[in-house]
């Protein structure tokens, strides 16, 4: 298994779905603390990190971009 900090942003958030699906499973058959406690608390972190990792590819994918492009401009001008 790959360690936090080489895994791709994909990776990590599937591993959070798989993860989710399981709890969720599990909160079925729980208590009602158990499911206030998922539904209220953290359901919405998953939430919360499927958009902020959306969020980071897309500026990293525009940052890569711009880079690129900045790259290329200067090996054109020389």
């Amino acid at each position: 298994m790959a360690t936090a900090q080489n895994r791709s942003y994909a990776e990590t958030i599937a591993e959070l779905e798989q993860l989710a699906d399981e709890i969720r499973l599990k909160v079925h058959l729980a208590s009602m603390d158990a499911k206030d406690t998922w539904n209220q608390e953290l359901e919405p972190r998953l939430l919360a990190a499927r958009t902020h990792a959306h969020d980071a590819k897309e500026a990293g994918d525009r940052a890569l971009h711009e880079i690129v492009r900045a790259f290329k401009a200067f090996s054109e001008s020389l």
